[in-house]
């Protein structure tokens, strides 16, 4: 009983340390991603969009997907701008396929696409935390 309650302890012990490890790990991982992603950056992303950068705020790591021609305000009143949000969260998972972010699928880092328009002004931002990358959809592009 007493070495099944140690083992047990040490087993918890253990976890703690491997969770507070993936935790230190998180700026190191954001790092090296951001500085692979930025490499390929400006990069084309979907029709006139484009991803000019990848930047880190605090635990995530935020692509800026830029629209040269688009108004923010006037596509969020516009009535497909909530299946346009819909399908742009469906493609978040996209990003699990690019190399430079399999680092981060044991950390607690986040992935941030950031919508905006030629003045800066925000369409919308999705966030997807890195462990949800563990099980990515088989189809998934890699598409950063």
């Amino acid at each position: 009983m007493t070495y099944v309650r140690h083992l047990s302890l040490t087993s918890m012990g253990l976890a703690g340390v491997m969770m507070l490890a993936a935790c230190h790990n998180t700026p190191q991982g954001l790092q090296q991603a951001r500085d692979a992603i930025a490499t390929e950056l400006p990069a084309p992303y979907f029709e006139d969009l484009m991803t000019e950068s990848a930047t880190i705020d605090g635990d995530r790591l935020v692509l800026l997907i830029r629209s040269p021609e688009g108004d923010a305000e006037r596509t969020r009143t516009s009535p497909g701008f909530a299946s346009l949000q819909s399908s742009e969260e469906r493609e978040m998972r996209a990003l699990c396929a690019h190399d430079a972010i399999q680092p981060l699928v044991k950390t607690d880092a986040v992935l941030v696409r950031r919508f905006v328009d030629r003045n800066n002004n925000l369409f919308f931002e999705l966030e997807l935390p890195a462990r949800e990358c563990l099980n990515p959809p088989a189809n998934a592009p890699a598409t950063p």
